[in-house]
């Protein structure tokens, strides 16, 4: 069985949990004795225990009882063994494998999300720890292995589905590697099939969609305390303002659901580091930010459902309807939108060739090694470009922020600004623009017109990251509600009379022309485009919703008991 020491030495810095740690751990779990070669969980187990070892050792393996099989970490005891895709439902893409005689405890994943809402200590240390092994695996070839063509429009689509949902892949790409080949020659797979992804411990998805995908991973959501089809409060959009909405509304007593078309987190869930968010003085990820968030919608009781994307609006026998990409007709009293917006492509020829081999709308971990340590480009001087800058620093020679003003304060929090200012290795052009993308198989430079300069100037860079604009996700409502010229939705006093459907009654704050509907977040006209404004936001519409209820006499919940709670 191979090894490798340095992922061993990373992955395997798990805390040691001490005797009280233990004793609480107990509560939840069950204890038996193992042996060596036991297998604790496979890859491709849907469902599978957080083990902590009592006595003894285990690894974590990939691909187990295969040819080429590696230890990706040893653990021994009073560490425990698991990965964020427990709480989020990913199926294992790793295998854990006893290598003593010895003891452990199996804490089932029921009884971990109690743990995470219970035990604020322990919930803590194992959400970082789950984090951090998660963060250090994304740098590896382990999990899902994607392979396509840089060249493909459906193989970039997959990679941004990945990216967007912070799973651990591995991507060969056709061009560049033998082994993608010999892998395809192996499965009898046709070149007509591409791209596909291999899940490990389960099935090979040839093309799939978004929807599929998830599916395969048991990560699509559908989870919660309540049929569907009827609620309470549809949350369409799990951004941070979405989810926000549906932690209040549960909370609350509303029976609630929340749809989300490409990934829990939205935009913000893709942020390395949110450093202005009240609370988090050293600043906390988009990842866990969204994976707490997703917890709390979780432990209320919210019904998740993922891979839907909503298609139509409208209004019948006293119910808001939704109509979704796979069927579904979700009714509802109340309706809270907080579908975003995306961010705007640069008007270049051959800007699609390069998407995604070499332009990024998002600077993961993913996007940062596509890159190496190559000098990079960033269009865009708001707080994603800042925080962007910042974090492609950490591994790029290089990080050059292009701007069409004179200077970023106007568009950028002071304290990006100050860092980015003072980094060594960081550079801002002011009165700058992309005129052109260059080269061969990927993109290899960008062409620059500065205001004043008569000539040109070529930038090499191994990746252009844009951060420039916003177009909302407001084109499945076909123009029911208000908007400004933008696409934005108009809410509150910002409404024209003329757009308003009601009578008597003027629209509450943050509420659309429509009664009963209302906007929060990016897609909102006006908002302020913060996550910490996003949140406010999204728990302020839930008091105004139930506020609309109460008025039109429909504020009898439908009840939603959450056991354990």
């Amino acid at each position: 069985m191979a090894t490798d020491d340095r992922l061993i030495s990373l992955v395997g810095r798990s805390p040691v949990l001490d005797p009280s740690q233990l004793d609480v751990l107990r509560g939840y779990g069950s204890e038996r004795d193992v042996a060596a070669g036991d297998v604790l969980f496979a890859d491709g187990d849907e469902t599978y225990d957080l083990i902590v070892l009592l006595a003894g050792t285990a690894d974590i393996v990939q691909g187990y009882g295969e040819p080429g099989e590696a230890v990706v970490a040893g653990y021994g005891p009073s560490e425990f063994l698991g990965e964020i895709g427990m709480l989020t439902g990913q199926r294992a893409f790793l295998s854990a494998v006893a290598t003593s005689t010895g003891r452990i405890l199996a804490v089932p994943v029921a009884q971990l999300r109690r743990i995470m809402a219970q035990e604020p200590g322990l919930s803590d240390l194992i959400l970082r720890t789950f984090l951090l092994r998660h963060s250090i695996l994304m740098t590896r070839s382990t999990g899902l292995t994607l392979i396509g063509s840089r060249f493909d429009h459906d193989t970039r689509r997959l990679l941004e589905v990945l990216a967007r949902n912070r799973l651990v892949w591995n991507w060969l790409d056709l061009e560049e590697s033998p082994e993608a080949e010999q892998i395809l020659q192996g499965l009898d797979v046709p070149i007509a099939d591409l791209p596909i992804i291999i899940v490990p411990g389960g099935p090979v998805l040839r093309n799939p969609g978004s929807r599929a995908l998830l599916d395969a991973l048991a990560i699509s959501g559908d989870t919660g305390a309540y049929p569907p089809g009827v609620c309470d409060l549809l949350v369409v959009g799990g951004g941070p303002a979405g989810l926000a909405a549906s932690v209040f509304g549960a909370s609350e007593g509303m029976a609630t659901t929340l749809a989300e078309d490409t990934a829990l987190g939205g935009q913000a869930g893709t942020s390395t580091r949110i450093e202005n968010y009240l609370g988090f003085p050293a600043g906390v990820s988009g990842e866990e930010l969204a994976t707490r968030g997703t917890l709390q919608a979780q432990k209320f009781g919210v019904r998740i459902k993922q891979a839907a994307k909503a298609t139509s609006l409208s209004f019948q026998d006293g119910a808001h309807q939704v109509t979704f990409d796979d069927g579904e007709v979700i009714s509802a009293r109340s309706v809270i939108i907080a579908t975003g917006a995306r961010y705007n492509r640069l008007p270049l020829d051959r800007l699609q060739e390069f998407e995604g081999v070499g332009v990024y709308y998002a600077a993961t971990q993913a996007e940062a090694q596509a890159c190496e340590s190559g000098p990079v480009a960033i269009v865009g001087g708001g707080n994603s470009a800042g925080q962007a800058a910042l974090f492609l620093s950490r591994s790029c020679a290089e990080v050059h922020v292009i701007i069409r003003r004179d200077a970023l304060d106007a568009t950028m929090s002071r304290y990006l600004v100050d860092r980015i200012e003072r980094h060594p290795r960081i550079v801002v052009w002011p009165f700058t623009q992309v005129t052109a993308l260059t080269g061969t198989n990927r993109l290899e430079a960008v062409r620059l017109r500065r205001e004043g300069k008569p000539d040109a100037e070529e930038l090499a860079v191994a990746g252009l990251f844009v951060f420039i604009g916003a177009k909302p996700g407001t084109d499945w409502l076909a123009g029911q509600l208000a908007t400004d010229r933008n696409g934005f939705l108009l809410t509150g006093s910002d409404i024209p009379a003329a757009r308003l459907e009601r009578e008597g009654q003027p629209p509450l704050y943050l509420e659309t022309s429509r009664p009963g509907i209302f906007a929060v977040g990016d897609v909102r006209s006006g908002s302020v485009k913060r996550v910490a404004a996003a949140i406010g936001e999204g728990s302020v519409a839930v008091r105004l919703a139930f506020e609309r209820l109460q008025s039109a006499g429909q504020g009898d919940l439908l009840g939603l008991a959450v056991p354990g709670v």
